[in-house]
């Protein structure tokens, strides 16, 4: 398989990922009435396609809080990320040679590369006898046609790929519901941010309820506004470039309008009937800029001649406007070119019926879509919602989709066409999808609902309805894994009345220091608590080794990197660690605990005298990092002095493939240990906690560990093991506020082993150099900080529950192993709300 590296895959498919992570499988939308109590909702969802292909991770969280008895705001906030390899476009087998070679960095046939001054001697100095008349034209046509026209033998096309590097998508959105007696009026508005794609829209949307509340009509309007931007290059790695070498700077717009209306109708108590409609006019750039299309005899033989002669007077460029409207980019290879119109109609129904012998519903949805690109689906869907006994609701659903293909698509073209559209994208092929999944949501008592599903998705040319499909062109496997906490805020409110004095309690007279983690336990069974956990390091101290302070430049570049000299050296590091926490008491000994994380780290790099180089670069890595998961059980529990101990396991969620290119592919060099953020290994996480107090005076000790569990992680690798002890004391200055000051010793190990892919650097100007952070033997040590820590408590009223704590960790003695970074110091803060 050829892999061409491009900066940009497209943004429609993200935007489909995000819809379908929001939602868990089969959960069918709320009613349009005016929420009684505030909620919120935080959602994850991890997409992977097949082999190295596409993945991402979704992060969502959203509010809304009811302002008045007819008005109520909403706010929600999606993080995406992005990687993997998409396809570019198909040839057939026997042209694969010369438009990867033609359009690639390696631009081998020198007669019809498209960049002359990259053409080796002998093609130019042929070119240049055939502008002189030495040679005849009809020679070197012919030299051209049994090129790029040979002979097709197999028409199965071959499909190759670009590697997406590492992105992320932003996405803010406000709204508003106004409640006019049986009509409600929604307004939203927000924008979604990529690299190369920023997009701002908004709607209006009424709901009108008549017939004593039986039936509901609504209809909608929607605009939304688009840039597009692609840039010729981006950079990468320590300092070099990256992205599409190839591609001019370019910008566009769009503009899309939509009106949508519907009706739901309540048949009976146990059936709910819904019908729905939706028109959509899209206007501007409708292509993806980054998506290629193999196209014979848009430009002849002739052409190519004329245009590389031509390109003497042009300093070696060439240029092919006068032979074609489409951009080249190899021979017979072209930018994608899709209609800058089209407009989409769809056509919905539903019905839900609940089964009360069986305490289930069954919902089934059909839609139907066309549009003006001859593209025609039909999506069949069946939900089964069970419910069972401990608030739990099971939930299979299984879902086909069909499509007809544009009229302007084909794997690849042996023919112009007279409209000069065209697409290789499977996405616009025909083909069928089938999906099943499962979900399973429990309900707590005290406002809280969990959900968890996953979903597998075939996508077959196939499996198109009445066959015709694209075979196996179209072909890929994925699965949707998803999960989300919604908490209704008015309830939890509600049951922190009476629980105040034993949420005192259960903290032993206040909480720890927001650095430390384990550190309580709830109290009595069917308690809960979530968290949010923030934390904040910054190592821009200089490079140490030992105890000893600054070292000199010299001694970086002949001692860090080992046998190597280094040649860049870090400058400073910023790491901002986020950590959601939910924690369960299934009795009164025992507590459950499960927290995800979220890393974003940022280092800078210097060049060293020795590197020949005047500037330095940017290493940027984040995403989700390794979960753990907890229990903490009571040991000893008197009035005043507690004792509880913890076993975690953290799971490798997160990733080490973090790259220089952020394209995370097996030929990328890996960016260094320290930057990724995951472990890679299964590791066990013991703790032993004690908590005391008297009066006003508070104190505690901690010893926590990590214990790898496999000798190496898939890389060749594992991180060094660590213990760490604390010891704390604290004053309760009020009841709800408190001071803290904690003592920290922290061990840690090597790392062990090493990367088992690095690819040597070849170019100094474009690839990664040594720098310290590559040698395993510079990480670890044995570190003693001093943590000052503020914590303020709601003890009661309508807000008893939560808490809010800060703490600044100052080093004083650190013992490098090797060479790094010092660190300046962390910053800890941590909310939390028990019920």
């Amino acid at each position: 398989m050829a892999v061409t590296k491009v900066k940009k895959k497209g943004n429609i498919a993200l935007l489909a990922l995000s819809s379908v992570a929001m939602g868990l499988p089969g959960i069918s939308a709320k009613a349009a009435v005016p929420v009684a109590e505030p909620e919120a909702n935080v959602q994850f969802g991890y997409y992977k396609e097949e082999g190295d292909r596409m993945e991402a991770e979704v992060y969502h969280g959203d509010f809304i809080v009811p302002i008045n008895d007819f008005f109520e705001f909403s706010f929600s906030y999606d993080w995406d990320t992005y990687v993997g390899a998409t396809p570019s476009y198909s040839a057939p087998q026997v042209m694969t040679d010369v438009v990867v070679a033609a359009s690639g960095e390696d631009r081998t046939p020198g007669l019809i590369a498209l960049d002359l001054s990259a053409a080796p001697d002998a093609g130019k100095a042929r070119l240049e006898a055939i502008a002189n008349g030495v040679v005849g034209r009809q020679v070197a046509i012919a030299g051209f046609e049994g090129v790029i026209n040979r002979d097709i033998t197999d028409f199965n096309p071959i499909t190759l790929f670009q590697v997406q590097p590492r992105e992320n998508r932003d996405m803010p959105i406000f709204g508003a519901k106004f409640y006019l007696g049986d009509v409600t009026i929604g307004l939203s508005s927000g924008v979604s941010l990529e690299p190369d794609f920023e997009s701002t829209f908004g709607s209006i949307n009424m709901g009108w309820e008549l017939n004593n509340k039986l039936t509901t009509l609504s209809a909608g309007y929607g605009l939304t506004l688009n840039d597009i931007i692609r840039t010729a290059g981006s950079s990468g790695g320590h300092h070099g470039g990256g992205g599409d070498e190839n591609a001019e700077d370019f910008t566009a717009e769009s503009t899309f309008h939509s009106i949508n209306a519907g009706l739901s109708q309540v048949m009976g108590k146990n059936t709910l009937f819904h019908l729905n409609g939706s028109y959509s006019n899209q206007e501007g750039y409708l292509s993806n800029p980054y998506k290629l299309v193999y196209v014979r005899g848009e430009i002849t033989a002739d052409e190519y001649l004329d245009a590389l002669i031509d390109s003497f007077a042009n300093d070696g460029k060439v240029g092919f406007s006068e032979a074609t409207s489409l951009e080249a980019v190899g021979p017979d290879l072209f930018r994608e070119k899709r209609p800058d119109e089209r407009q989409q109609w769809t056509v919905s129904a539903g019905i839900n019926q609940y089964i009360p012998s069986l305490d289930a519903s069954l919902h089934f949805d059909y839609r139907y879509y066309m549009d003006s690109w001859d593209i025609n689906s039909h999506t069949f869907e069946f939900s089964w919602f069970q419910n069972l006994p401990q608030g739990i609701t099971v939930t299979p659903s299984i879902r086909y989709y069909s499509q007809s293909s544009a009229d302007f698509f084909a794997p690849y073209f042996l023919a112009p066409r007279a409209d000069g559209n065209y697409s290789s994208d499977y996405r616009l092929s025909g083909f069928g999808k089938l999906s099943g999944g499962i979900s399973i949501s429990k309900q707590f008592a005290k406002g809280v609902r969990l959900d968890a599903g996953i979903e597998y998705f075939s996508h077959r040319g196939s499996l198109k309805l009445g066959g015709n499909g694209v075979d196996s062109y179209a072909d890929i496997d994925s699965y949707l894994i998803s999960g989300s906490l919604n908490v209704n805020l008015a309830s939890l409110g509600r049951a922190t009345g009476s629980y105040s004095q034993h949420n005192m309690h259960a903290s032993h007279g206040a909480h720890p220091p927001a650095g430390v983690m384990f550190g309580h336990m709830l109290g009595k069974a069917g308690d809960i608590m979530i968290a949010y956990n923030y934390m904040y390091s910054d190592w821009s101290g200089g490079i140490q080794s030992g105890i000893v302070g600054n070292v000199s430049e010299q001694t970086i570049i002949s001692k860090a990197c080992g046998p190597a000299e280094c040649t860049f050296n870090p400058k400073e590091m910023i790491m901002h660690m986020h950590m959601f926490n939910f924690m369960y008491a299934p009795t009164d000994w025992l507590n459950l605990m499960v927290m995800p994380q979220i890393l974003d780290m940022n280092m800078e790099m210097n060049p060293l005298p020795n590197s020949g180089e005047d500037e330095g670069g940017e290493h940027v890595s984040s995403g989700l990092g390794d979960t753990l998961i907890v229990a903490l059980v009571k040991i000893f529990d008197v009035d005043t002095h507690h004792l509880h101990l913890g076993v975690g396991v953290s799971a490798p969620t997160g990733s080490i493939e973090a790259t220089f290119d952020d394209t995370e592919s097996e030929d990328s060099d890996l960016q260094s240990y320290g930057m990724q953020v995951g472990s890679g290994t299964w590791d066990l996480k013991p703790s032993l906690t004690y908590n005391g107090n008297s009066d006003d005076w508070f104190w505690g000790a901690q010893i926590t560990g990590t214990k790898r569990m496999q000798s190496k992680n898939k890389l060749g690798y594992i991180l060094g093991d660590e213990i760490q002890g604390s010891l704390w004391g604290g004053y309760q200055v009020q009841d709800w506020f408190s001071v803290s000051v904690r003592n920290i010793y922290n061990a840690q190990g090597r790392v062990r082993g090493e990367f088992n892919r690095i690819i040597p650097p070849t170019n100094p100007l474009t690839e990664p150099q040594p720098t310290s952070l590559e040698n395993p033997s510079n990480y670890g040590g044995q570190f003693w900080d001093i943590g000052l820590g503020i914590n303020f408590t709601v003890p009661r009223g309508e807000f008893a529950g939560h808490s809010l704590s800060f703490e600044w960790l100052q080093p004083v003695i650190h013992n490098y192993n090797g060479y790094q970074l010092e660190r300046d110091g962390s910053l800890s803060i941590r909310w939390g709300y028990a019920f």
